[in-house]
């Protein structure tokens, strides 16, 4: 008598190596997208201070050295400065990054010549991720020269 068909005990074997060989992808699947969400979030923000930057450069913003702390709100103008200031237009961004602001300003002096040349502005938010990492805050910074010619 030949048997044809698949025995429960055969099926149930072949369901337990399945099983454990998707269990550890299950656990990648996990790790992989908070590190997209971690990813994402610093891409947005990246895309947040190229944009006030930019402006900043554009308008030709030349302010007395010093640190200018501000609190941008999605979508909406800031006023950056304290004697001379420029007001740079936000994009929107999701409200849980909770960024905080902060232009350090400082005269660009050259070697060859004692005469300020420009200003070296460097842009540095700090926020929070979707993805908790503990309780710490992310930081991300970035710097431009903007010349006084």
């Amino acid at each position: 008598m030949k048997r044809r068909g698949i025995s429960l005990l055969e099926i149930l074997i072949a369901s337990g190596i399945m099983v454990a060989a998707m269990v550890p992808l299950w656990g990648l699947m996990g790790t992989s997208h908070k590190q997209v969400t971690l990813s994402a979030d610093e891409i947005r923000v990246s895309q947040l201070a190229v944009e006030i930057l930019e402006q900043i450069e554009n308008k030709g913003w030349i302010p007395e050295d010093g640190d200018f702390a501000f609190t941008p709100q999605s979508g909406k103008v800031i006023s950056l400065g304290s004697t001379v200031k420029v007001d740079v237009q936000i994009g929107s961004y999701p409200e849980y990054l909770a960024l905080k602001g902060n232009i350090k300003v400082s005269r660009y002096p050259t070697s060859i010549a004692k005469t300020e040349i420009g200003k070296v502005m460097r842009l540095m938010f700090i926020y929070k991720s979707k993805e908790k990492v503990g309780d710490e805050d992310k930081d991300y910074e970035l710097s431009t020269f903007v010349s006084r010619y």
